[in-house]
């Protein structure tokens, strides 16, 4: 499982600013909106923490795939939204069977 990569700096600087956007409640409707969908969601740890789940609305992947995403760096239960070093997901139900 490869999941962790290196940052360059502009991605380092545009996960800062979301970072930031997110915890002062600024995200643009549009990029949730926009962003993919990750159903069953559970958290994994491989190189880094990253997310694992069924997706939909993915621009590169398949609808119905479970995937392992990029980095985790931000993930906010409560408003169904999760940052990866690549992408915005928004959050459908937790999966519940396999010890969260």
């Amino acid at each position: 499982m490869k999941t962790f990569q290196w940052l360059d700096s502009l991605t380092a600087e545009r996960l800062l600013e979301d970072i930031r956007r997110a915890n002062a409640g600024e995200i643009e409707r549009g990029v949730i909106a926009n962003a993919p969908l990750l159903d069953s969601y559970r958290a994994v740890l491989g190189r880094a923490y990253a997310l694992s789940g069924i997706v939909s609305g993915h621009p590169r992947l398949h609808d119905g795939k479970e995937i392992i995403t990029s980095q985790l760096f931000y993930l906010d239960p409560d408003r169904g939204i999760a940052r990866t070093m690549n992408n915005w997901y928004r959050l459908s139900k937790r999966d519940q069977g396999r010890g969260n």
